[in-house]
């Protein structure tokens, strides 16, 4: 007579595993290095400079999150390249002027 229907037996095989998805520490790092640039010293603006265009080019193509932050972060390190790079001359010429160069 009619055999019954059999289901074929196969394993699903589900999508490996995702990590999470990028975040926005780089663009975090950014802001962070930038103001500790602005209170401390020029070269973590720098860093955060650095940081932050890379955060914001990620965060362009959809490789990760944070895209404002990134932004603040780099306008933030420049800021504080002009505040020192005004600051630096401006203590140099005073200790010049007081004779502690010798």
């Amino acid at each position: 007579m009619s055999e019954g229907y059999e289901h074929s037996s196969f394993e699903h095989q589900p999508y490996p595993p995702q990590g999470p998805p990028p975040g926005a520490g780089l663009a975090i790092g950014s802001l962070v290095c930038s103001i500790a640039g602005l209170i401390v010293c020029a070269p973590a603006a720098i860093a955060g400079i650095v940081m932050g265009h890379i955060a914001y080019h990620r965060s362009r193509h959809g490789r990760a999150t944070g895209g404002a932050v990134a932004i603040a972060g780099f306008v933030i390190g420049y800021l504080a390249l002009v505040v020192w790079g005004i600051t630096i001359p401006l203590v140099v010429h005073e200790l010049a002027r007081l004779g502690a160069f010798g």
